[in-house]
């Protein structure tokens, strides 16, 4: 039998004859892909689901429907678009797999601009194993590979080339900032402001041209090369603009906030994530150096995607011969570099390694604040916050339920006259939980403050664009300084840096591009 099934959740994979009958050549807007494709396109539990749905495009759907149907079903002769209850037959035997909808979408108004069908079915894997086997013995048919019904989508002009990355990243989304993100990208404008750019250099590169076809002269008169100078400062202006926001906010989405609890053995660090995750994440013991290693908890709070580690103690290496807690905690000095909030507890001398925080928490023990009389960090530390607004800084006062009122007036009024007074400051205790409701909310507003000051009207961006957008930069420099010596040259770079944003848009595409963008679809999308 030519066909081999390997069947995982209910995906069907043909053997090499079937799937080598790929897409031989594409024209954007014009449909020349032989085949007809199937998949399934929902996400089925290893217990299975109440529904699921089969996917089938291209020339031979009409026919797939009859043979499913046994010929019995008109559905294309009816309005499109609309379901019909029907028995799904096996071709060969006549034998009953299934009863469900069918929805049927002829060329051009579908998804994929093809002749599009979905087959409803029970979610069970017994039901979808038997449904694309059958169509896998369908002659013409063949399963989808990655993301192929999207791309055919693109193909026939259904889509545009940064659409389909937002469907892509749509379907990725995981907290609610993230699906903003993608659907800014699926229905925003940034396909616009990448063709505008384009259109403005093939300006600049239509008159450069010009010049020098009507010149008699190699050199630019210096009025008009001033000119073409100052234009390509505003492209270039407007790109560095964009790219410098949209790599802020696209970090945030795509990698999340990085909050690293940070500070000496047998402060708590265990406790306050243990606290903030809800559960036991983290082992608490009075002996001091218990975390070896980061622990990370994921969490969604007010729809960002959030990383909180607790990481091993940071004290001087030099009190310490233990060699898993110093790898534990040269682990957590590295964590300080990425982080976008820090809550370090009584931190010692590497906090020099914290310089690209976002922003710091820096949780101290009240005990030993009160005992010490005052509330001051070393001086390595005051050099790393000194250019931090106030509200980058944030003190939290742990262990608070250890003192009495006396001593907590006292801890208040050392606090009052600290030389910190504009930064915001909690005292809290993570075993009695007084104080830690207030901190918590102030934490969540905190994060969606910095995620609203990121969400300006620039859209999300992905690493293919940052890519492109880098290059056509390096272009546009690139073409400035030739444009001394030879416009010629400067035209050139001038185009390539077109060429650039024309990758982004989809204007330009090569398998290659289409490739790296789908190979993270789903097989049924």
């Amino acid at each position: 039998m030519l066909v081999k099934r390997f069947c995982d959740f209910g995906i069907v994979r043909l053997n090499r004859k079937y799937s080598d009958c790929l897409i031989t050549h594409i024209n954007r807007g014009v449909q020349s892909i032989a085949s007809t494709i199937f998949a399934l396109s929902t996400n089925i539990k290893s217990s299975g689901s109440a529904i699921a749905v089969i996917r089938v495009s291209g020339g031979e759907t009409l026919n797939v429907i009859d043979l499913i149907t046994n010929g019995n079903s008109s559905i294309h002769k009816r309005n499109p678009r609309k379901a019909f209850l029907h028995d799904y037959l096996d071709p060969k035997t006549n034998q009953l797999i299934d009863n469900g909808m069918i929805l049927w979408f002829p060329k051009p108004k579908s998804y994929t601009g093809e002749d599009l069908a979905e087959f409803h079915v029970h979610g069970s894997h017994a039901v979808i194993r038997k449904m694309l086997s059958v169509l896998s013995e369908i002659r013409g048919l063949r399963p989808a590979v990655q993301g192929e019904f999207t791309k055919r989508a693109l193909i026939n002009g259904k889509l545009e080339l940064v659409q389909a990355e937002g469907i892509r990243d749509l379907i990725d989304a995981q907290t609610d900032n993230q699906r903003r993100r993608a659907l800014s990208g699926l229905y925003g404008n940034l396909n616009k402001i990448f063709n505008d750019w384009r259109f403005e250099i093939i300006k600049i590169v239509a008159h450069l041209e010009a010049l020098i076809d009507f010149s008699d002269e190699e050199l630019l008169d210096s009025d008009l090369e001033n000119n073409i100078f100052e234009k390509i400062e505003i492209i270039s202006g407007k790109i560095c603009h964009y790219l410098h926001k949209t790599k802020l906010k696209s970090d945030l989405v795509k990698d999340g906030f990085q909050i690293a609890i940070i500070g000496s053995p047998n402060v708590g660090k265990s406790s306050l994530i243990n606290r903030l995750g809800e559960r036991n994440v983290s082992i608490t013991s009075p002996i001091s150096g218990t975390t070896r290693d980061i622990i990370e908890i994921w969490l969604d709070i007010c729809g960002n995607k959030v990383c909180i580690a607790d990481t091993a103690g940071i004290k001087e290496i030099s009190s310490t011969d233990d060699i898993i807690e110093l790898q534990g905690i040269e682990k957590a000095i590295q964590k300080l570099e990425i982080s976008h909030f820090l809550i370090p507890l009584i931190i010692e001398d590497f906090f020099d390694r914290a310089k690209d925080c976002q922003m710091i928490l820096m949780v101290i023990d009240a005990v030993e604040t009160f005992q010490a009389k005052t509330l001051s960090l070393p001086n390595y530390l005051e050099a790393i916050i000194a250019d931090r607004i106030a509200d980058e800084l944030i003190f939290v006062i742990n262990k608070i339920d250890l003192l009495n009122q006396n001593e907590r007036y006292e801890l208040e009024k050392i606090i009052e006259t600290s030389s910190y007074l504009q930064n915001p400051k909690f005292k809290l205790s993570c075993l009695s939980n007084e104080g830690f409701e207030n901190f918590v909310e102030n934490l969540k507003t905190r994060i969606e403050n910095v995620c609203f000051e990121k969400d300006s009207e620039i859209p999300f961006s992905n690493d293919r664009h940052l890519l492109h957008l880098n290059n056509c930069l390096k272009e546009l420099n690139v073409a400035k300084k030739s444009i001394r010596f030879d416009s010629a040259i400067g035209a050139a770079h001038l185009r390539q840096a077109s060429y650039h944003l024309a990758c982004l848009t989809g204007t330009i595409t090569t398998e290659d591009i289409l490739d790296v963008i789908f190979k993270d679809f789903c097989i049924g999308k």
